[in-house]
């Protein structure tokens, strides 16, 4: 049995189609997982201010003995490395995101040229739900005006 090249076309665009949705889900994940680290590491950094901020205290505590001037220096030198770290991450943070919308955009500019391919391939699509859902061939041939042999060809396909 011969396939006819609209029929293989319209099979190749199904699974380019679904080998995109694929990489869409994947890169998804992946942005997920990313930005879940890069909340970790907020939270960690809002944990170290949290224990500067208690040093701070407790250096204000201490008895009048103390070298003002030497605590003075320490808690200008405690804020300014709690200051570097949030900018580092702060900014890293900022270019992971904005690196994340740029995989986004392009991932939908990919979907985008998908649907707008091959009107027949919609078809097929349409087909391929049907099938998932459970229809039956005389039922594909029906709803998407397809041959017998066709329908039958995509039933077997999805078993």
């Amino acid at each position: 049995m011969m396939l006819s090249t609209p029929l293989i076309i319209a099979v190749i665009a199904l699974v380019l189609a679904l080998l995109a949705l694929t990489a869409v889900i994947v890169t998804s994940r992946k942005q997920a997982e990313l930005i879940e680290r890069q909340q970790q590491r907020l939270m960690m950094l809002t944990e170290t201010a949290a224990d500067v901020l208690a040093l701070k205290q407790q250096l204000e505590q201490q008895p009048s003995h103390v070298d003002y001037a030497q605590t003075e220096q320490l808690q200008q030198s405690l804020e300014l490395s709690l200051k570097q770290q949030l900018d580092a991450q702060s900014e890293q943070l900022q270019q992971t995101v904005a690196q994340l919308q740029q995989e986004q955009q392009l991932l939908e500019q990919k979907l985008q040229q998908l649907a707008e391919q091959d009107p027949g391939a919609k078809l097929y699509q349409r087909a391929a739900k049907l099938i998932a859902d459970g229809a039956t061939v005389e039922d594909i041939m029906q709803e998407c005006d397809l041959p017998r042999a066709e329908a039958e060809l995509l039933v077997a396909m999805r078993k």
